[in-house]
């Protein structure tokens, strides 16, 4: 074996130990998840978390600095599949009617089916106004829920600067946590509510 083969060799099995740290990172996340989106994160330890991801807390601490560290790592998975989720639905090629009718269903469609881990992030923001170490993680997420509302108000038509798009943002983000509130609080209604109300207001929103 020649030494170029060894190097390559050595890349290789670098390359396979590096997506198996990043496999096993996201499957401790997920077990996370489960943990955080019943309990919080103020209630929520990392003994906790071991406990539900059948793993000590030791291992934990191998792949995470820290109880913020590993929130962190959670709540950008979650959301970054949040968006793509949308993305989705912003890059069909519906006329802008459609478009936004199935953009609106879609959010209030995930007030039902992912309430807990929206309140995680929603609990994870506010934490972020008073631990600087959320800060990164927060700003990143409204950043790309931002970007994601350029793209959709380019694809209905709509003037798509930065401003508007953070203004649209604020008004969607504002009734969607309130709706969320009330869906937790056992109101049923409150999806089906903040989709008719999204829908009728839209309009002048734009």
């Amino acid at each position: 074996m020649t030494k170029i083969d060894k190097i390559e060799r050595l890349s290789q099995q670098a390359d396979a130990k590096s997506a198996k740290r990043a496999r096993k990172k996201q499957e401790l996340a997920d077990h996370a998840i489960t943990a955080l989106k019943q309990l919080g994160y103020a209630r929520t330890s990392l003994r906790d978390i071991a406990a539900m991801s059948g793993v000590a807390v030791g291992t934990l601490h191998y792949y995470f600095e820290d109880k913020v560290d590993l929130i962190g790592f959670c709540v950008r998975r979650y959301k970054v599949g949040f968006v793509a989720q949308m993305d989705d639905i912003v890059r069909t090629g519906d006329a802008p009617d459609a478009l936004l009718a199935r953009f609106i269903k879609r959010l209030a469609l995930s007030i039902r089916r992912d309430a807990e881990t929206h309140r995680l992030w929603y609990d994870v923001r506010s934490q972020a106004m008073f631990d600087p170490a959320f800060e990164e993680v927060v700003f990143e997420i409204e950043a790309a829920m931002i970007a994601l509302v350029v793209r959709l108000l380019d694809r209905l038509g709509q003037p798509a600067d930065q401003a508007r798009a953070q203004a649209v943002y604020l008004i969607l983000d504002a009734a969607f946590r309130f709706h969320l509130q009330r869906y937790l609080a056992g109101d049923t209604d409150a999806p089906s509510a903040f989709e008719a109300q999204v829908s009728a207001h839209f309009g002048t929103v734009v």
